[in-house]
């Protein structure tokens, strides 16, 4: 009866702390001042997993005007959820998609490249605005070259290209 009665109490705690963190999502995005429907807003608040990006995805379609800061607050509050939400975010508000990435990479620093992957990935044709973008809100340099992603860091090392097959050759 005891193990049974620790089970229950555990599952409700973990199915509340999801419940903690949809409404955390809510508040954040009503704390912008962006009218949401009561459906859109249930509909937030009762999202689990891809569901949540999906629904914040309606809201910034409903007001693209907004998608920046809409996605920047999802995104802070549910950082782990951060490339499925400025993926479908992206895909609700393609011409968006520079400024949604520099306010998700704001609000989630930790999550720069897949936030940046995914907005690629979501709106291919908008690569270079989101990979400026990505690159002004982190302080890197970003290139883009069929379809691949990648950035370097200021002070990183670059790899050479020289015609030792990118091997690096001994100094004796």
């Amino acid at each position: 009866m005891r193990k049974t009665l620790s089970t229950l109490t555990l599952a409700m705690a973990l199915a509340s702390g999801q419940a903690f963190a949809d409404q955390a999502t809510l508040a954040a995005i009503q704390a912008t001042g962006v009218q949401m429907t009561e459906a859109q807003a249930q509909a937030i608040a009762v999202a689990q997993g891809d569901a949540l990006a999906q629904a914040v995805a309606a809201v910034v379609a409903a007001n693209p005007d907004s998608a920046a800061s809409i996605v920047a607050a999802a995104v802070g509050a549910a950082p782990a959820q951060a490339a499925s939400i400025v993926s479908a975010a992206v895909s609700a508000a393609p011409a968006q998609a520079a400024s949604i990435v520099s306010a998700s990479i704001a609000a989630a620093p930790t999550q720069a490249t897949a936030i940046t992957n995914a907005a690629v990935a979501a709106a291919p044709a908008q690569a270079a605005a989101i990979n400026a973008a990505a690159a002004s809100a982190t302080g890197a340099t970003s290139t883009s070259n069929a379809g691949s992603t990648s950035t370097v860091s200021p002070n990183s090392p670059t790899s050479g290209s020289g015609g030792g097959g990118g091997s690096s050759a001994s100094p004796n």
